[in-house]
């Protein structure tokens, strides 16, 4: 029989202490818990737990908004755990997840999971994400098919051996991280029936335009040689939309004419 794998569940946290303590009840609360607890402080004001939670925890203070990257990667390095289990402050895990996972990575010789994403809102629960099925190199070079952080578990040999977060592409670091492991030719395991909630309130989250639009051109940036030419003006599109949305029109039309440029250009090449 093989030996029970440790996991070590790691929040980064930047100023949300009540969503916080919302988030910590939702490990503690775990038909299966978790085998240690590590939460990095990314922001300026202090942690505040009750003992009982507190006592089950550790805790760590990075520079204040360092970001969620750096803090993850903070957060493994001094963790002790087999396995990584990432949650966000403001999101919650199902009751039996770490249980779901313990029965997969105990069982089979799977180093990475991903399960699926559900939106709460108040009370209502839709899906976000599922991404069973869906994770493949082409699909995360052009859209993210549910590479979150708080619903990827990964062996802690890998997380190094790909280089745990890049704290350059928020917030794009997520899905990096699972085009890593592809990359390494190591298969990732999906499980569609076990979810986490990822809770929409009034805070702004991390996935706001313009982070979005720096994570892209990021990510573009760094990837751009795996990428074919239809890929590459996909995600100078998705620039051009988020400037849009975000209300900066000359930015959007500024992508509008690079990718008419560029595809005028590769006709001109094909003909001549």
């Amino acid at each position: 029989m093989t030996d029970k794998k440790t996991i070590s569940c790691i929040i980064p946290t930047c100023d949300r202490n009540d969503l916080l303590v919302e988030s910590l009840h939702s490990v503690l609360n775990q038909t299966v818990k978790p085998d240690e607890i590590i939460i990095v402080n990314n922001g300026k004001t202090k942690i505040l737990l009750t003992k009982d939670i507190s006592e089950n925890c550790k805790i760590f203070e990075i520079m204040p908004y360092a970001g969620v990257a750096q803090a993850r990667n903070f957060g493994v390095v001094n963790s002790s755990g087999d396995f990584l289990a990432f949650l966000d402050d403001d999101d919650l895990w199902s009751e039996k997840y770490i249980e779901n996972i313990q029965k997969v990575i105990n069982n089979t010789e799977t180093k990475c999971v991903i399960s699926r994403m559900d939106k709460m809102e108040k009370n209502n629960v839709t899906l976000l994400k599922n991404p069973h099925g869906q994770i493949s190199i082409d699909n995360i070079l052009v859209r993210n098919p549910g590479c979150g952080g708080p619903n990827v578990v990964i062996e802690r040999d890998l997380f190094f051996e790909v280089g745990g977060y890049d704290p350059k592409l928020p917030p794009s670091e997520d899905k990096s991280l699972i085009l890593e492991v592809l990359l390494k030719g190591v298969e990732v395991t999906t499980l569609p029936k076990n979810n986490i909630y990822v809770r929409i309130h009034d805070d702004e989250r991390l996935t706001d335009f313009e982070r979005l639009n720096e994570g892209i051109y990021q990510f573009t940036r760094k990837y751009r040689k795996l990428m074919s030419y239809e890929q590459y003006i996909f995600n100078v599109r998705k620039r051009m939309l988020n400037s849009y949305r975000s209300g900066s029109i000359l930015s959007g039309i500024k992508y509008f004419f690079v990718t008419s440029y560029i595809k005028i250009y590769k006709l001109l090449r094909e003909i001549f």
